[in-house]
């Protein structure tokens, strides 16, 4: 059954595409690849077929916040230090933090507590405090022990938030909704993700108030649908704060083409490691959804990954790919196939129009969210007065990117004031 709409968005049809699965006699190692979050290299992949959606950049906002308490957001529930890190973050900073905070859903506005983390670099601050970078991270998992602060390694976040306290920025780093705190994670809902991000900073600013009230977002992946749909809800959901700009790296901005054609789908192989976590989120807002409805064999009830986190059972995961057959993937039913496109369809970015420039990093060999589909929410972004600096990689695919100096340049240049270039026709 289709849910209803949020509250918080409204919907809007998207035309989608095809994408391409991978040979099996590669599942194995690809497997092992896309859950240690090392590069493969990839086929390259097929140009997005569909023009442009006739409803391009209008926006299907806007992010509602009538509802929703102000007086709390940000508040500090339980805080504690962090003093098992790794030594590239434990050297980059001065202080560490554990902190619990409340947030919001952007489900049913109801309020939230969320974990994260907060990071003071070395030396002395500038005058006017720290400028901010809330930190949104890629996928870890939807189990409730998948929260980055909860791991010495940030389950893999250490070297990018390493880099951002070395280049002079504090960092606010979100768990997201249900990784940390329990209560289920709304994987790749963007409205919670928007408002986890933006709360994180004012989390931050109660753990030290000597903090600027700048600060910018840097996401990637599911965190990079997370920075930008924080630069669109800034406006009305991020009040009191002052934000600059965000960065968006390999986006999940539109996955809706994974469920382009007749069922079954054809997905490459990283899309079918990717699919239960989806299928999870779609759970989220839709309880009566199946696995059954959507895997089977050796895939059935999303084989393990829900359970654990991204990296902890590679090879039963890469074992369950191995033997499994384009057979195994559904949607077996209309109703399910209907449901998680028109999920998929109301979640895509742009949901509305962001008041702050938007650079967007992504790679052109990316079979996780292909350029394509990137390029098609970047459009509809341009076209809806968004400011974007859209930046193809040559030769990247979703897990080497990396760019860090190139982004950590652009945010020093938002927090100095000067103007952002754009990508963007005129």
């Amino acid at each position: 059954m289709t849910p209803p709409p949020s509250p918080l968005f409204r919907r809007a049809p998207l035309s989608r595409a095809t994408c391409r699965r991978a040979t099996f006699g590669t599942i194995f190692v690809a497997a092992a690849l896309v859950l240690t979050g090392c590069t493969a290299v990839d086929q390259p992949q097929e140009a997005h077929e569909d023009a442009a959606p006739s409803d391009a950049g209008v926006p299907r906002g806007p992010y509602d916040i009538a509802a929703v308490a102000t007086d709390t957001r940000g508040e500090i529930l339980d805080a504690e230090p962090l003093h098992t890190l790794l030594p590239e973050v434990a050297n980059a900073a001065a202080e560490a933090h554990r902190v619990t905070y409340r947030s919001t859903s952007g489900i049913d506005g109801r309020p939230t507590e969320v974990t994260g983390a907060v990071f003071i670099p070395n030396g002395q601050a500038p005058a006017g405090g720290w400028p901010i970078v809330s930190f949104a991270h890629g996928t870890t998992g939807v189990a409730s022990q998948c929260g980055p602060s909860q791991h010495s390694d940030l389950l893999g976040q250490a070297s990018r938030i390493a880099s951002l306290l070395n280049a002079g920025f504090a960092v606010a780093a979100t768990d997201y909704e249900g990784l940390g705190a329990g209560g289920g994670h709304p994987y790749l809902e963007p409205i919670t993700a928007a408002f986890n991000t933006i709360d994180m900073v004012r989390a931050a600013k109660n753990i030290d108030a000597s903090l600027s009230n700048q600060w910018a977002a840097l996401g990637i992946s599911q965190g990079g649908q997370a920075a930008w749909a924080a630069a669109e809800a800034a406006t009305d959901y991020g009040d009191g704060l002052e934000l600059v700009g965000s960065v968006a790296i390999a986006p999940a901005a539109d996955l809706s083409p994974i469920t382009d054609g007749e069922p079954p789908w054809d997905l490459d192989v990283f899309q079918i490691a990717l699919l239960p976590y989806v299928i999870a989120g779609y759970q989220a807002i839709e309880p009566t959804a199946s696995f059954d409805d959507y895997l089977r064999g050796s895939l059935a009830n999303g084989f393990g990954m829900v359970e654990q986190c991204v990296g902890t059972a590679w090879f039963g995961t890469a074992l369950a790919l191995l033997t499994s057959s384009p057979e195994d993937i559904g949607p077996f039913t209309e109703a399910a196939a209907d449901g998680i496109r028109d999920w998929l369809t109301s979640t895509a970015l742009p949901l509305d129009r962001a008041e702050v420039p938007l650079l967007v990093l992504y790679g052109d060999r990316d079979t996780v969210v292909p350029a394509p589909w990137i390029d098609r929410a970047i459009e509809r972004a341009c076209t809806g007065g968004t400011e974007v600096d859209a930046r193809l990689i040559a030769g990247a695919d979703h897990f080497s990117i990396g760019r860090a100096e190139e982004s950590n340049t652009w945010l020093r240049e938002r927090f100095a004031g000067a103007p952002a270039e754009s990508t963007c026709p005129q």
